[in-house]
């Protein structure tokens, strides 16, 4: 038995029910009857009874309840008073991005960069305290705290026009830039496709290419193509056990 399970077991007990607890934690209720099995097999001891009402506690189920809400209260403690590195996921552009506007500090984050396609499966390996993403998803333990948006607009390099340069877009189909400049764009034959961010980049810088980058990019490499401004939506997720 985890913490999580200890979570599961103290969402069940304060519903009396399996199904309005994987609602509340976002699980499916087959996920949460298997983690309850599991638990009741571990301490050998019935520890709810089941009716068509929901369930009720037995008296073992009771003394796991409190041990539970103690042993959850007390981990949140130790949390509180331990400096502790917080883990964060997202993409580079987002990081990046975060990191320019100040969004948070770097060396109070163990920060792990992965492309947007590469999120979700991440999650499944391990947990992350903080998940900042372009694209939404429905994890348990995980809450969406904000939503806000990234300025972009396209981009070129600083001595040219871009007229006639190609269209650099990321070949990960989930990128919303990518989504968003094949909206924008009808004229396919110029568009080019990379399949790294930073080869994008350089692509502009060189005035080899234009392509839509987020706004905070602009300096002595880097100017507008025009006056035209898009906003891409992202989304912070926070863990919660």
């Amino acid at each position: 038995m985890n913490f999580n399970d200890l979570n599961i077991y103290k969402t069940i007990y304060e519903t009396k029910s399996i199904n309005k607890a994987a609602k509340e934690l976002g699980y499916a209720q087959s996920n949460l009857t298997a983690r309850l099995k599991a638990i009741e097999h571990e301490l050998n001891s019935t520890l709810f009874v089941r009716s068509n009402q929901g369930v009720a506690p037995t008296d073992n189920g009771n003394k796991v309840y409190r041990f539970a809400v103690k042993a959850l209260r007390n981990w949140q403690k130790l949390q509180d008073t331990l400096v502790i590195r917080k883990t964060i996921l997202s993409s580079e552009l987002l990081v990046n991005f975060l990191i320019a506007k100040k969004k948070f500090f770097i060396t109070d984050y163990a920060v792990t960069i992965k492309k947007s396609n590469q999120l979700e499966s991440e999650l499944t390996q391990r947990y992350y305290d903080v998940v900042v993403t372009f694209n939404q998803f429905d994890l348990p333990n995980y809450r969406l705290k904000q939503t806000a948006n990234l300025p972009a607009c396209f981009l070129k390099g600083k001595q040219e026009d871009g007229s006639t340069c190609p269209i650099a877009i990321n070949s990960d189909l989930t990128c919303p830039f990518r989504k968003l400049t094949l909206k924008l764009c009808p004229d396919k034959t110029r568009l080019l496709e990379i399949d790294s961010l930073e080869t994008i980049m350089q692509l502009v810088k060189r005035g080899e290419a234009v392509a839509l980058l987020p706004q905070y990019l602009i300096d002595n490499d880097y100017q507008k193509v025009n006056d035209h401004n898009f906003n891409i939506p992202y989304y912070c997720y926070q863990y919660q056990i």
